[in-house]
Order: structure tokens, then sequence, then C-alpha cells
């Protein structure tokens, strides 16, 4: 019997002006590792400032409670960041996330002059709604809620200010929990932003079962505390990352409560970004309100 060839692999991008470097010890990874990678992502030659990589190795299982002797030997997947390992003895399916998750990270943090904060992503009325909180905060859950109910799908995951604090897109697809605490890969909504666009409303909120909404308006200091206490380069760059996240909270509202299920708490959220959106809109321009003028003294 022909045992296979096992060929190694490696795939250089760029992603928000980040060059990594995935590698594989086995090229048949090379497809579940490419829909991993950061959303509008480009192939490239340029030196890598990240580096991935997914190994096969025999790791040790510890052995029964009490037993003198040793664990026995398996096989499983190690991720490693730039040669240091980050979890090993991991499925094919616990390896693809923890190296999607990092990867993604890495990127957050190395971007430049964007500022990645851990957020969930959506639009209404031409301005975003952002609820800041890291993984498991329920973020995907009431992002997709909002894109139901007509809000438009920018990110479940990051939010990217650029450097006049508007809101651009980060549209992987979004993560969803099956059975047995698994995540799967729901497809990009259809309805999803394509451009940057101002901050409107900032909502600092947790699930839990027998909430009620009930917002309490958050002060201009705390909405900016809100997003730096998620805002990946914080310590790498603060003075940086102060001035962005001011410019970007300074026209916003800002709101706290904890929710309840995620469509009820998504309609609520949606009057709340359409009344913030009337407040928000800007006073019609001199030549709009001399037109008016004139038009009226014509008449």
């Amino acid at each position: 019997m022909r045992v296979p060839v096992v060929r190694a692999a490696v795939l250089r991008g760029e992603a928000h002006g980040v060059v990594f470097e995935a590698r594989v010890d086995d090229r048949r990874l090379l497809p579940a590792v490419r829909a991993r990678l950061p959303p509008g992502w480009t192939a490239t030659r340029r030196p890598a400032a990240a580096t991935l990589s997914l190994v096969h190795e025999l790791f040790e299982t510890p052995s029964a409670r009490g037993s003198k002797g040793r664990g026995r030997r398996v096989s499983g997947l190690s991720v490693r960041l730039d040669g240091q390992v980050v979890a090993r003895g991991l499925s094919h399916a616990q390896a693809l996330h923890v190296f999607e998750s990092e990867l993604q990270l890495s990127v957050a943090r190395l971007a430049r002059p964007e500022v990645f904060v851990h957020a969930g992503v959506v639009a209404v009325a031409g301005r975003a709604i952002l609820f800041p909180g890291r993984s498991g905060a329920g973020k995907t859950t009431l992002v997709r809620a909002l894109v139901a109910a007509g809000a438009t799908y920018y990110s479940d995951e990051y939010a990217v200010l650029d450097r006049e604090g508007l809101v651009h897109p980060y549209a992987r697809r979004p993560s969803i929990l099956v059975r047995d605490g698994h995540k799967e890969r729901a497809p990009v909504p259809r309805r999803r932003g394509r451009a940057g666009v101002p901050l409107g409303l900032i909502v600092e909120t947790r699930y839990r079962p027998d909430a009620r909404w009930s917002p309490v308006p958050l002060s201009a200091g705390e909405r900016v505390l809100a997003l730096l206490a998620n805002t990946v380069p914080a310590r790498d760059r603060p003075a940086e990352v102060l001035a962005v996240l001011a410019r970007a909270t300074g026209p916003a509202r800002g709101f706290r409560s904890d929710r309840g299920p995620a469509g009820r708490t998504a309609r609520a959220l949606l009057a709340l970004a359409r009344d913030a959106a009337d407040i928000q809109a800007p006073p019609p321009t001199a030549g709009r309100l001399n037109g008016r003028t004139a038009r009226t003294r014509r008449a």
C-alpha cells in the first residue's frame, strides 16, 4: 500500500496594512485556513510581521488519577505564533478556531493607523451602533438580531476606527454557537456596510434571562472608557488611541443596560438609534437655506 506524501505549504497575505504568514505542515489544511483569513485580505510577497503555524504533533495525555503509569500518546494540532506555542493537542476544529482568533488579534494589534475595538457593529440611518465586549459577551447574537430587524451588518467581532473616528466594516463571517459548545461560521449577511460611517450609539449591555431593557445614559467620559476597555492596541499606543476614541465618541450617545432576549433588545435599539440620528442630524447648510428662501420669495 502506497503511503501518500504530505507536503507543507506557506501562504502570505496582507490585511489593514499588516503582512502575515500562515504555515501548515499539511497543505490539505490550506482551504480551511484560507476561509479563516481576515476579511479583505490580499496576497503579497512582502516580509511578514506575524507568522501563524499549524503543526501536527504527538503529545502525552494526562494519566488517570492515582495511576503511576504514563498517559497515552496521541496526535493533535498545535498553533504557534512567531514560533511560540499558543495551544497544543487540539482537534482540527479547535486548532482552526485558535488560528483564526490569534491571526485576527495580531492584525488588530499591529494595524496602523486604524484602531481596533472588540465590539459588535451594525449601522442604522447612516450611523453605527457599537456594543463593546470580548468573545462570549453575546455580540454575535445581538448583531444577527439587529440585521434581521433591518440594520446593516458591519462586524460581530471588531469595530475598526480610522483617524477621524469613522467606523469601517470588518465583515467576517459571523460566529454562531452550535451543539456541544462548538462554533460554526454563518455566511456574511447580504446587507453589509461598504464604507466608514460616524458613530451614533454606544451600548454597554450584557445578557440576563430575566433582565428588562432599561437604558441609563453614559457621560462623555464613560463612552470613551467603554471603548478603551475593549481596545486592542490601547497599551501599545495610548495617546493615539485616546485621540481617536475621543473623536469617534464626541458626536455619539451612549447607554448602559442589561438585556433579555436579543430580538426584543434589537427592536428597542433600532428605535433608540433612530431617535439619536434625528437628534444628531446636521442642520441645513446655508446654501440650502438660501435656496429655500429664494424659492419662497419667488413664489
